[in-house]
Formats: structure tokens, C-alpha cells, sequence
């Protein structure tokens, strides 16, 4: 969701810190400033992307912090966009996160004279600290007691010292030769020595050193990382670049899961709960259909933010938790939730150095590659595969597959596809049902969450043989269906299409426009969602959206 990230050294930190935020700038924003020092904290805020924010200011500071804001709390301007000050000029923050008792801290703080410029919870912070007495270090610990929710923070007193703080919500800081850098994502960050905040960790960073105040105790350790500088290459957007990547991505997580191995992770465990949000749930429900027809095992698929672990979890239970990501609040609220209870925790993710990946005892990691656009499509299909693979493993066969082949007919089948048609004519349908059976209907959850995320174009995705029982009277002659069939029966659809069309409703069949008996039907799930990525950003161009940034929606939902 929102990005910070900031910067002490020798190097200018105006600069730095632009740079750093245009690393983030994937997880999706809406308005960005920065905070820097110079005789005193200044700030510079913007509305909409980074190019709006001054490209250079009159100095070379050598301290600054920034942050990218995804509208939580308060509309989007520029009173609510970060850094945001204090009353009395003393401190100045920016905040990741989600502070659940801000109404009722603001109400006392208004009763003792504090007026409010903004309508965030951050600035309930920055003035709650203000407000309290004592040593730095002692408000400090003060101020995380009495705050109730997510946070991490990037503080700037007057004096130009920086602290930082966080619970529930990342943030890491790496020493490198040029200076001291903070992000909230790993990936970020250069090379050096790195540590990530524990909860209840307090540290000081002045213009010479690192300093661990509270009882925190830091363990730096050796980070590299190659900065990807992401180009769009010969591709108008991320979103298609990355559903083109797809096969490369799948063709890296092979080869990673042949190093690895992911047989023994399994040996102690016969029931699994799949856990995930949005895509990633999707990819679950996938996981679930293959998994499920395997006998010896239990299989349940459950949404993050509607699972609670209330009783003691049992020796043979493995929680399966996908996360793009791995920063997903409502995952990393269930993983904690399962670590209290003496349970395991198998991630599946795509970022190896994420908060998710530091609590699971077990990782997969997808080798996509980043994914920039809020749209997953890559990490999806990546996400299917490795549960394709999990599922043979447990059907105690080898993964067999000519992978070289695979990746060949995958990259000619995208390059085939052509849904222009398809495209003309549902860019002006404002719903459309989607209809399939048994695992089509998993798949056809995703595409449905597709259109809605980057179309905006309401979508009922269904069972087939649930459309009799009451949203049949939707249909009349203006209606569009989509249906998917991924089976070798090609007929089991054909009731419920006749039904749709005795009705005067228009049937579009996406397996009669896509050949899907190039390949065996185990791996059909990933070549059959390619298309409906396609169509929906398609569609997103014809009516003039962005499909990288859709509205209101981020990259990495690090809030509840």
C-alpha cells in the first residue's frame, strides 16, 4: 500500500529519497511528499504521482524521509498527504498503517486546545507525541503503548535526529558506504547490511550513526540486491508485460522447485488449510481443487480476513498461506494467530525477504519477477503452478513435464490470442455474468475479479447449474454470458447455454475462441485465465483507464 522511505548520509538526500520512492511507486498511491532537513524540517507535497512532486530543492540536505500515500483515512489532498507536522513545529512524520483508537486520542487532544489541518490518523500521531512529556525516548515508548493499530514510522524531531518505530506494518534499515537508508520494502534497497524491525524496536539515526535505544537489540546482516531499474520495453503498460512474462516466470519457478525440496515439507502433514486474499485466495481455490481429489488428505480453502484460529491446532495441520507480496495484513493477522497456537506455516509468495517470509516456517517462492501493475496476473499463474506441482508431489508421483515444450506452446498460445472482438463488445456492458463448473468456477472468480479491478464493470461470476435457481431472471436480450469449460466434455455447458439463449441472452464460449487441447488438462487452468487478463486490459485502454494503477486499489494491502 503506501511507501516510505528515507535517507541519511552523504549523498543528497532529496534525491535519495525521490529515487527511493519511485521504487515504490508500484504498490499503487495517490499523492506523495517528502520531509527534509535543512535549519529545520521542510516539506514538499504533491497530489498524484511523483513527477508532480519539485524535482530538486534549494539546498543539499543530508537528511530526508518520504512517503507514497494510498488514501486510508481522509479524501485525497493535499492537507492529508505526509509528512505531516506537529502543532508546535516540534515533530514531523510519516506513517504506514492503520490506527484504530485515533478518533478517540483526537477528541481529548481537541478538548486540551490541539487544532487538526487534516482528517488522518497520522496527524493524531505526530500531535499525541507533541503532547506527551519526558525524555524522546521515554514519549517514544509512550506513544507506542497508547497507540491501538498497525504502524510504521519515520520521526523527525527539530534537531534533525530521526527515530524509527513500527508494529504490525514493515520497516527495515540498511547501513551501505554512502549512508543510512529506511524502506518499507526490502526490495528497494541496495546493497549492505540490513535489519528489520521487530515490534517494540526503538532506533535513533543521527547524521553519524545507528543507534538502538529501548532495550532494542540490532543484528545488521549482509543484504544484496541488484536494483532493477523496471523499462516497459516494447509494451505500452506493466500490466501486459507482465501477462507476457508469464511464461519465463513459470519456467524460473520450475527450476526453483527442482532445487528445492518441497516433498519433505509435507511428510508430517495429512490436513491443510489454504489461506490467502483476492488473487492470491483465487490461486488458492485452485489449490483446493487439485489437492482435494487426493484421498489421504483434508483440504479447506478460507479467506485471511475471515479465519480465526480458536482452538489448538493439531501435529498433522499445515496452513498454506499465499501471499504476492508477503506484507498482506489480513495474512500476516492469521499467520501470528497460528504462531500462538504452536501451528505451521507453509508461504507462498514472491517476495523472499517480505514480513510473511520471516514468520513462515516453510517458503515456495514464485519466481515471477516483480510485478509492478496492481493487477496480478504472472504471480497468479506462478501461484497455480507450484499448487499443480505440490499436488503431484502428494499424489507421490514425480513432477513429470517437458518444461522447454511447455514454456513454447505457452508463449505461442498468448501470442495467438486475439480478443478484439471481445473486447468491442463488452466495453459498454456495465455487468456481465460469468458461468462454469467445478474448477472453472475457481478460475472464472479471478477473471471476474479482473474485470471489476481494472474495468469497473460490475461481473456475477457462477456455478452453471446455479443460474436456474433465480439469477436466470437477469437475463433478456441485452445480457452478454461468458462461459468457461477447461474439460475434455465439451458438452457440459450445453443445458445451461440453451437456457441463456431460448432467454434471447448471448452466450460467448472462451474455450471455443482459445484452443486449450494444446495442452494436458491438469496445466489448463493457466492457459485458460490468460485470455480474460488479456480482455480486461483491453478494455481498461478502450475506456481510457490506466490498467497499471486502477482507482482506490494497491499494490500490497498492508492494512486491514
Amino acid at each position: 500500500m503506501c511507501g516510505i522511505y528515507g535517507y541519511v548520509g552523504k549523498n543528497d538526500a532529496y534525491q535519495e529519497v525521490l529515487k527511493g520512492l519511485s521504487r515504490l511507486q508500484y504498490r499503487g498511491y495517490d499523492s506523495s511528499g517528502i520531509a527534509y532537513f535543512n535549519d529545520g524540517f521542510k516539506i514538499k507535497k504533491a497530489i498524484g504521482t511523483l513527477d508532480n512532486l519539485p524535482q530538486s530543492v534549494n539546498c543539499t540536505p543530508n537528511i530526508a524521509f518520504g512517503h507514497t500515500r494510498w488514501a486510508t483515512n481522509g479524501e485525497v489532498n493535499i492537507d492529508n498527504t505526509h509528512p505531516h507536522i506537529s502543532y508546535n513545529k516540534e515533530f514531523v512524520l510519516v506513517h504506514n498503517g492503520i490506527i484504530k483508537n485515533a478518533d478517540i486520542i483526537k477528541e481529548d487532544l481537541i478538548k486540551k486546545g490541539i487544532s487538526f489541518y487534516s482528517h488522518t490518523d497520522t496527524e493524531v500521531i505526530v500531535n499525541l507525541l507533541a503532547c506527551l512529556s519526558g525524555k524522546i525516548e521515554n514519549r517514544l515508548e509512550k506513544l507506542y503503548k497508547l497507540l491501538d493499530g498497525s504502524f510504521s514510522l519515520i520521526i523527525g524531531y527539530k534537531s534533525g535526529d530521526i527515530y524509527i518505530m513500527k508494529k504490525f506494518s514493515p520497516l527495515n534499515i540498511l547501513k551501505a558506504d554512502d549512508g543510512i537508508y529506511i524502506s518499507s520494502d526490502v526490495s528497494s534497497l541496495k546493497d549492505g547490511f540490513l535489519y528489520s524491525l521487530n515490534d517494540n524496536d526503538l532506533i535513533m539515526i543521527t547524521k553519524n550513526d545507528v543507534i538502538a535505544l529501548a532495550n532494542t537489540k540490532i543484528d545488521f546482516k549482509m543484504h544484496v540486491n541488484k536494483i532493477k531499474e523496471f523499462s516497459l520495453g516494447r509494451f505500452k503498460n506493466y500490466m501486459l508485460k507482465e501477462i507476457f512474462e508469464t511464461p519465463k516466470g513459470i519456467e524460473k519457478t520450475y527450476n526453483y522447485l527442482q532445487k528445492q525440496n518441497v516433498r519433505k515439507i509435507f511428510k508430517h502433514f495429512n490436513e491443510f488449510t489454504l489461506i490467502g486474499c483476492g488473487t492470491a485466495y483465487h490461486s488458492c481455490l485452485i489449490g483446493e481443487e487439485y489437492l482435494i481429489k487426493i484421498p489421504k488428505y483434508k483440504v479447506k480453502c478460507c479467506l485471511a480476513s475471515n479465519y480465526r484460529v480458536l482452538k489448538k491446532i493439531k501435529r498433522n495441520h499445515l496452513h498454506i498461506i499465499v501471499s504476492q507480496s508477503g506484507e498482506t495484513a489480513d495474512c500476516i493477522k492469521v499467520a501470528e494467530q497460528i504462531k500462538n497456537f504452536n501451528g505451521k506455516i507453509l508461504l507462498i509468495t514472491n517476495e523472499e525477504t517480505s514480513t510473511m517470509a520471516q514468520i513462515a516456517d516453510y517458503k515456495i517462492i514464485t519466481r515471477a519477477g516483480k510485478e509492478l501493475a496492481v493487477a496480478s496476473t504472472k504471480t497468479y499463474c506462478a501461484q497455480v503452478f507450484v499448487f499443480i506441482y505440490i499436488s503431484q508431489l502428494l499424489l507421490n508421483k514425480k513432477f513429470t513435464i517437458n518444461i522447454k515444450k511447455f514454456i513454447n506452446d505457452l508463449e505461442e498460445y498468448i501470442n495467438k490470442i486475439n480478443v478484439k472482438s471481445l473486447v468491442n463488445k463488452l466495453k459498454e456492458k456495465d455487468k456481465l455474468i460469468l458461468i462454469g463448473k467445478d474448477i472453472d468456477y475457481a478460475l472464472l472468480l479471478e477473471a471476474s475479479l479482473k474485470i471489476r479491478e481494472i474495468d469497473y464493470i460490475y461481473t456475477i461470476p457462477m456455478y452453471s447449474g446455479e443460474l436456474k435457481h433465480g439469477t436466470l431472471s437477469l437475463i433478456d436480450k441485452d445480457s452478454v454470458i461468458i462461459s468457461l469449460n477447461t474439460s475434455s466434455d465439451k458438452s457440459k455447458l450445453d443445458v445451461v447455454k440453451n437456457e441463456i439463449k431460448s432467454r434471447g441472452g448471448e452466450v460467448i464460449a472462451i474455450d471455443e475462441m482459445v484452443d486449450l487441447s494444446i495442452i494436458s488438462e491438469r496445466f489448463r487452468p493457466i492457459f485458460a485465465i490468460i485470455p480474460f487478463q488479456l480482455m480486461s486490459y483491453y478494455i481498461a485502454l478502450k475506456k481510457g483507464f490506466n490498467p497499471d494503477m486502477p482507482r482506490n486499489l494497491a499494490k500490497s494491502v498492508t492494512v486491514e
